[in-house]
This record gives C-alpha cells, sequence and structure tokens, in this order.
C-alpha cells in the first residue's frame, strides 16, 4: 500500500440489516432507508453526541504522576451545541435523500446504476435528489470532531440478508469519510478511497484496482464510482479540502467535477470540508459545486464570549485536577477566551496545560496569570493569529488563513519529564526556583488584588442606564459595562462590528 497516500480511517459500527418504518411516506419500501436509525429529535441526537469522560472529586487528591495522566483523558471532552445539532440534522436529510433515487430492490436497479456509471457528463433528466454541503470555519474549532461524532450516531456497514420475505444480499455503505490529499490530486483521492473500502470491508479492492499504481485517473473515477453504486454509499465527506489549493488549477477542475457527477449521476451526496483558506476555491473554482450544494454552505464561527461560551467553559471546568479547587469566576473565564479566542482547541488546551504546569510546579491552583503565563509559551506559533482576533486585525487574518494547532500530545509528555526530574531532584536549580516564585507572586498579588476588589466575584448592583433606542451603539456599550463585558465584544454580539468569516467571504480570489 502507498503510504505516502494512507488516509487516517474513521471507523463506525458494523450491523445486520432490521428494517423499521421510517415514518416518512417517500421513504417507505427502501430497504436502506428502512434499516437506517429513526430520525433524531434533538435531545435523542444531543445525547448520542455528548461525551462526558468519567470524573471524581476524589481523583484529585491521588499522587501527581496519576493526575498528570488523568489531565490528558480529560481531552475527550465534548460538549455539543446548536451548531453540532445543526449538523446533525443536515447529515441526516442528506443520507435520506440520497437514497430516495437508490433503491436496489425495485427492477431495473443495477441497469439503471450501470448506465449511470457509464455516464461521462451530467444528465439532466436522472433528477438525482442528492444534495450535500460545505462546511467551513477556522483550524481548531471542532469541524472534523463534529462531523465525526455526528458520523458516528449512523452504523458505517449495515449487512443485508433478506427483505419482505425475499433475499437481499447487499452491503450497505452509510458514510465514508476521505482526507483530501495534502498535495489535492486527484489520485490521491482515489486511492484514499480504495484503502478506506479495504479497511472497513476487508476486500482487496486497491490490489485489484489500481493495478499496482498504473491505473490512470480516468480508470480509478470509472471504478469509485461503480464501487459508489455496489454499496449503496450514503455520503462521502471530504475533509482538509484546503489541500486543494496547493493543486494546479486542471486538478482543482478535475477533482471538482467529478464530485458533481457523483452528485448528479450516482445520486450521493459530497460534503466538504475546510478551513479559511478553502473560501478563495469555493468561492470560484468551486461555483460548480456550490450549485450542487442544496443545503446552502454552512460557515462556522469561533464561539463569541456570550452564554454558549459560559455554558461551554462551566461543563469543561468541571474537570479539574489540582488539589486546590477554583470555582470558575468571571475573571478565570476571560483569561480562557483571551487566549483561545473562543477556538474550542485551543480553550480545552490551555485549560488542560495550565492544570499541568500548576501540578508540576506544585502550584496546585488554576489562576489567571497561570492560563496567560501557559498560552504565552506554548500558543507561540498561533500568536499573531489570536491577537488578531482579538483584535479584528482584518489585514492580518488575511495574510494568514490557517494557524497551527498544539500538539498537546508533545506538552503533555514534556510535563511528565519536568515531573520526573523534579521527583529525582529533590532540590530545584536556583532557575526552576525563580520562576516558581515568580509564578507564586503572580497568585498572591492577584489573590490580593481581588480580596481587596469583592465586588469583581459578586454581582454588580443595579445601576441605572440611561436610555436610547435599542440598537443605538451607546446602549449596547453602557449594558455591557455593566456586565463587565468588553465593548468590542458587545459589539460584535450585536452584529455591529463585523466577523472574520463575513470579511473572507467578500474578499476576492
Amino acid at each position: 500500500m502507498n503510504e505516502m497516500f494512507a488516509p487516517r480511517v474513521v471507523r463506525g459500527r458494523m450491523e445486520q440489516a432490521s428494517y423499521r418504518d421510517p415514518l416518512v411516506p417517500i421513504y417507505r419500501d427502501n430497504p436502506l432507508l428502512e434499516a437506517l436509525p429513526p430520525i433524531y429529535t434533538a435531545e435523542v441526537a444531543y445525547q448520542g453526541l455528548r461525551r462526558y469522560p468519567e470524573y471524581s472529586d476524589d481523583q484529585r487528591q491521588l499522587p501527581s504522576e496519576i493526575r498528570l495522566h488523568l489531565i490528558y483523558n480529560a481531552n475527550q471532552f465534548f460538549k455539543p451545541s446548536w451548531v453540532h445539532l445543526e449538523i446533525e440534522q443536515r447529515v441526516s436529510r442528506l443520507i435520506r435523500a440520497g437514497y430516495l433515487a437508490r433503491n436496489p430492490s425495485t427492477n431495473g436497479y443495477w441497469s439503471e446504476q450501470e448506465f449511470r456509471i457509464q455516464t461521462i457528463s451530467n444528465i439532466p433528466h436522472l433528477h438525482a435528489a442528492a444534495t450535500g454541503f460545505n462546511l467551513v470555519g477556522i483550524s481548531g474549532i471542532g469541524k472534523s470532531t463534529a462531523l465525526e461524532a455526528v458520523l458516528r450516531l449512523y452504523p458505517q456497514v449495515i449487512a443485508h440478508h433478506h427483505y419482505k420475505d425475499h433475499p437481499f444480499n447487499f452491503v450497505q455503505i452509510v458514510w465514508l469519510k476521505l482526507d483530501c490529499p495534502f498535495d489535492g490530486s486527484v489520485k490521491g483521492l482515489c486511492v484514499n478511497f480504495f484503502q478506506e473500502m479495504d479497511e472497513i470491508l476487508g476486500t482487496n479492492y486497491y490490489q485489484n484496482y489500481s493495478r499496482r499504481g498504473r491505473a490512470s485517473i480516468d480508470e480509478l473515477l470509472g471504478h469509485m464510482k461503480r464501487l459508489t453504486a455496489l454499496h449503496g454509499v450514503g455520503c462521502m465527506v471530504i475533509d482538509e479540502i484546503q489541500h486543494l489549493a496547493a493543486a494546479k488549477n486542471i486538478g482543482v477542475s478535475r477533482m471538482l467535477n467529478f464530485f458533481v457527477q457523483l452528485v448528479n449521476t450516482m445520486g450521493m451526496p459530497v460534503v466538504l470540508v475546510g478551513t479559511y483558506k478553502a473560501l478563495p476555491l469555493l468561492t470560484s473554482e468551486f461555483r460548480l459545486a456550490r450549485r450542487a450544494s442544496g443545503q446552502g454552505d454552512f460557515v462556522w464561527e469561533r464561539m463569541q464570549q456570550d452564554e454558549v461560551w459560559q455554558m461551554f467553559v462551566e461543563a469543561l471546568w468541571q474537570y479539574q485536577y489540582v488539589r486546590n479547587i477554583t470555582p470558575l469566576t468571571p475573571q478565570l473565564s476571560d483569561a480562557l477566551y483571551e487566549v483561545s479566542q473562543g477556538i474550542t482547541d485551543f480553550t480545552v488546551k490551555a485549560y488542560l496545560l495550565s492544570q499541568m504546569r500548576a501540578i508540576a510546579t506544585g502550584i496546585e491552583t488554576v489562576t489567571p496569570a497561570l492560563i496567560r503565563s501557559v498560552a504565552m509559551d506554548s500558543f507561540r506559533f498561533s500568536r499573531s493569529v489570536l491577537e488578531a482576533l482579538r483584535t479584528n486585525d482584518w489585514h492580518r487574518l488575511k495574510t494568514v488563513p490557517d494557524i497551527q494547532l498544539v500538539d498537546l500530545e508533545s506538552h503533555y509528555q514534556k510535563t511528565l519529564a519536568e515531573s520526573s526530574r523534579k521527583t529525582v531532584n529533590s532540590i530545584a536549580s536556583p532557575e526552576a526556583g525563580e520562576k516558581l516564585a515568580d509564578i507564586s507572586r503572580s497568585i498572591h498579588s492577584e489573590q490580593n488584588e481581588t480580596a481587596q476588589e469583592p465586588h469583581l466575584l459578586e454581582k454588580p448592583a443595579e445601576q441605572p442606564i440611561k436610555t436610547w433606542p435599542a440598537d443605538d451603539l451607546r446602549n449596547v456599550i453602557a449594558r455591557a459595562a455593566q456586565r463587565h463585558v468588553p465593548a468590542y465584544q458587545a459589539l460584535q454580539g450585536a452584529r455591529i462590528i463585523r466577523p472574520a468569516t463575513e470579511f473572507f467571504a467578500t474578499e476576492k480570489a
């Protein structure tokens, strides 16, 4: 197998077909639809998506070596929001819409599929019902994690044997998730597809169809369409679509045309996922793909410092492994937002890395100063972009379309090594002692400031607010000041200041 194209396999569960009434009349009498799980309510989808690792307050009393391992488990924390529920609803609709024109129990199904496989150009009279969408957002916001969580609500493979008292041997693949090759090549995507199928089904499609890498792109695309029909692939998710920016124009057009063919001739929905770097592609070369995106584009913005942010931080904050438990205060919440700018990946890692340092240094307390200190040391490569987001510096954001995420594993291993050295060397070095003293002084300084100004931790007394029109800038800022919310964040929440995504969307490629 060619390791250069080896994909990161995302696997789901395999089930034996169990048919149920889909409740929607047009979905009935189709085994591919009746074998799917029921259409989820928002409550059921939320419960299926949420992921809260096991936690107990007693764990805070365990030795530091054990707690450093437990902190890493908290990285699996996942709290759904309205964004995840919206994505779940879209995926639910597109999978079912894609199967409407594909019913293998009907007469003439296989001859029609063969006709579609042989079709090179789009054929209007097929009237494929498949619709997809494009999902774009900043790196680290959780696009891939969210889609994988939503896809896993569905079995990936369903094995059919009998349908309505008739033999029906069919292996249905409900979803596939592929990463766009780093060089944006069509051949690389095809190879990823065959390798993914082999990993899921235990087949040998890669060897059979690639001819040891000698097969042409046209041959690979034809075989790919054939397997899509043979296994009734419900939808295909193509992640990291921004890699197409590295491909030549002919490569981008060729891959785009193939996506459109899958939708129009095979009836299979395609979901394209990428960072802001993909926006020029989606607004220029991908005009045809946008027409095929019947559910519209989905631009995922970073969290604003509002009630959604507060609920997320409150749920995350319960995973506290330092000895001195610290209640979540507005200052701590503000510090986390300052260093992460509402990007999920940075928020979680800043919190976990702060606990690692607190345990490793023996401070055993999470403070705003510690959070900022950890971010200063650990987010060096992303600092300029985070600062641009904080100050709404659109020009700087335009020049840096992506950000480099933090490798939690490397910081985790480094913390373990430092903790081990501290155990071996009972007497700390002067440099380490000085750094520890600086952090301790910062903590005591913050505690003293809090003691001198207890109103910072209490709900401020209600003050009369001058009355202006509801959308007046003065009214927005006055209410923000009463809640101790920065003025620019309040203006963002009121949609007076444009978010970065709107700026990028209007930029010319």
